[in-house]
């Protein structure tokens, strides 16, 4: 076997045309394939700056959550909401896994809420809403900062 042909063997099983030297669109397909379960426990709980943590889409519908941390669907409607008009969650507070939030921030990216020794940071993507919570020990910042990272890199992402 020549060397271009077993060059070309390896390209193929790489999903890489030889021709072109570019990633096979069934390539690019398969790794951009995406598990939501993997973001919040690697991405975010993984990271031990955030307790629990959810993703959910912008209905309110959940895609994946950490054990034991339920997001309503009408909790993820009243988020959603919110980063159009805060002023519903600023007056009446967030609910997040049936505890209710004092909310300190609310934009149309990030809405940030307190709770005697915790919290939780909220970020809109593109598709989704990345939720994650905090207790003591870990600290907000620490945890707002995971959360608003992996959104930005999901953003990028175009999700």
């Amino acid at each position: 076997q020549s060397r271009s042909s077993a060059a070309s063997d390896v390209y193929k099983r790489q999903g890489i045309n030889a021709e072109y030297g570019a990633v096979s669109h069934y390539r690019k397909a398969k790794q951009n394939k995406m598990s939501w379960q993997a973001y919040v426990d690697s991405n975010l709980v993984g990271t031990g700056k955030v307790s629990k943590a959810a993703i959910i889409g912008h209905n309110g519908g959940t895609w994946a959550t950490s054990s034991g941390f339920v997001v309503s669907p009408q909790e993820g409607l009243d988020l959603a909401a919110a980063f159009k008009d805060a002023s519903n969650l600023r007056s009446k507070g967030a609910f997040i896994n049936k505890e209710k939030h004092m909310v300190v921030l609310a934009n149309d990216r990030s809405i940030y809420g307190k709770k005697e020794k915790g919290g939780f940071a909220a970020v809109k993507t593109t598709q989704a809403i990345l939720i994650g919570t905090y207790v003591e020990p870990l600290t907000a910042g620490n945890c707002n900062n995971t959360v608003e990272k992996l959104a930005d890199y999901l953003i990028e992402q175009g999700y």
